[in-house]
């Protein structure tokens, strides 16, 4: 049901969901990443969202950004999430969310195909 402005109110799922959102505790610094896997400082750049000169003065001066690094840090968590637990995501949410080519399909779960 939606209001008269086509929008609709927030029921208990939706609230209880949005709690859980804001809540979770997916956060990574970049130089987590960067000592488990073999990331540039660019890559790291691109998974945060961030330019190429935050992420260096990030890592080389320990400045961290003063404007969205939580943002930055939740998609740093978010991504170290997803290579750590990626194959026990269903094909299915992958098609809803981010439809996997065939050849990505196959890399990703080979035993599948």
């Amino acid at each position: 049901m939606s209001d008269s402005s086509g929008q609709r109110p927030l029921g208990d799922i939706e609230r209880v969901l949005f709690r859980v959102f804001v809540n979770c505790r997916l956060s990574k610094h970049p130089r987590e990443l960067y000592e488990e896997y073999a990331f540039t400082y660019t890559q790291l750049a691109h998974i945060a969202g961030c330019s190429l000169p935050a992420m260096t003065r990030w890592m080389n001066m320990d400045k961290s950004p003063s404007s969205l690094k939580a943002v930055y840090l939740r998609r740093l968590g978010e991504f170290d999430f997803l290579l750590h637990h990626y194959d026990q995501i269903p094909v299915e949410l992958w098609d809803l969310t981010c439809p996997l080519p065939p050849r990505i399909r196959a890399v990703l779960y080979p035993d599948r195909e």
